[in-house]
């Protein structure tokens, strides 16, 4: 096989290995930008604010998917939704609204065996 032919199929390979990871890292570890926050309704020094992920998520569907794939989603997810619903929710979603901001996140509740010192008996 000819150089050029193998250096082209090993830099597309490489492409599309290093594409769907880039995507990946920058859903999951990059953290939030003012921007995000502002849009997310996040306290300024949240990192990871709730909702991040799924609006990066939204943004990519929104920005790469045709239109088919709204009807897709349709059909597996919820048959009697239309799928221009769909869309305006991803478009909902890519703008940062995934979730209402009066919206607490729940605490966890109050256990009255948390205890001080050590979690173990001694036996005498």
């Amino acid at each position: 096989m000819p150089f050029t032919l193998r250096l082209v199929y090993h830099s597309l390979r490489a492409a599309l290995r290093a594409g769907p990871l880039f995507l990946i890292a920058w859903v999951v570890l990059v953290p939030a930008t003012d921007l995000e926050r502002e849009r997310l309704s996040a306290v300024s020094d949240t990192a990871f604010p709730a909702g991040l992920r799924s609006m990066r998520t939204a943004q990519i569907i929104v920005a790469v998917a045709p239109s088919k794939t709204y009807e897709l989603i349709g059909e597996f997810v919820a048959p009697k939704v239309p799928p221009y619903m769909i869309r305006f929710a991803m478009l909902q979603m890519a703008a940062g609204n995934v979730i209402p901001p009066s919206a607490t996140p729940v605490e966890e509740p109050f256990s009255a065996r948390d205890i001080e010192g050590p979690r173990f008996i001694r036996v005498d």
